[in-house]
């Protein structure tokens, strides 16, 4: 499993580092992708270990293979790892540009189903995902709560989400204005405290992972599908 890991991450930083040098698109920029091919130690650990708990997490499960949706794919990275090891992946995103530029140098495996445009107005079947991943998406979204319903009817009954985010508290603001202006972040309308309390009244939380340098920048939490107690 690590070996996946470790050889797609090669693979992608390779494809990323080359796109960042000649296109200096916004869509670029809001798939991250100039964080994840920067070359400080600190900036490749923290992107790409969310990458790295998010892929061993699917892999950790009771299922040797889940079907997996992952919501606001960027790049498509991590579906292309979860592919890789067999799990079978729904990958959307509200547009692909930058996906459509990695596919040039990349070929994605056939387990993975792409799907553009906003997930609200598709037809995905209910109880149908072992797993969603939301990696660094739901910070960007106003309303949240159509999507958090949307997740609970998606999910099977044991299934998880785990949802990645970041904190916004000043030194990760500090840290984004000194990693450069191409950086995600300025249009961030929440946080991860916010983007918890928001799962809160319908699904259960627990904290997973946080992520920190010297004080927690990003956060990782699970959420599934609330117990019925007996009457």
């Amino acid at each position: 499993m690590n070996e996946i890991y470790t050889s797609s991450k090669k693979k992608f930083k390779t494809v990323f580092e080359m796109l960042v040098k000649t296109n200096d698109s916004y869509e670029l920029g809001e798939a991250a992708l100039p964080a994840y091919a920067h070359k400080n130690p600190m900036i490749d650990w923290l992107f790409w270990k969310r990458i790295q708990i998010a892929y061993n997490h699917a892999n950790n499960t009771k299922k040797a293979k889940n079907k997996i949706l992952d919501f606001g794919c960027g790049s498509g990275v991590l579906s292309y790892m979860l592919a890789q090891n067999n799990h079978d992946v729904i990958a959307c995103d509200i547009e692909f540009s930058p996906l459509n530029l990695v596919k040039k140098s990349i070929k994605f495996p056939s387990n993975i189903h792409f799907v553009e445009g906003n997930i609200l107005h598709k037809n995905l079947e209910s109880n149908s995902f072992d797993i969603i991943y939301a990696l660094d998406v739901l910070e960007h979204i106003d309303d949240l709560e159509p999507y958090i319903k949307l997740f609970d009817q998606l999910l099977t009954p044991d299934g998880l989400i785990l949802v990645s985010g970041p904190t916004e508290n000043s030194l990760y603001k500090l840290g984004r204005k000194l990693a450069g202006n191409r950086f995600t972040g300025d249009y961030h309308v929440t946080n991860i405290t916010k983007i918890k309390k928001a799962f809160s009244p319908y699904l259960e939380v627990s904290s997973l992972r946080k992520l920190l340098f010297p004080v927690v920048l990003f956060e990782l939490f699970e959420a599934q599908k609330k117990t019925t107690t007996p009457v």
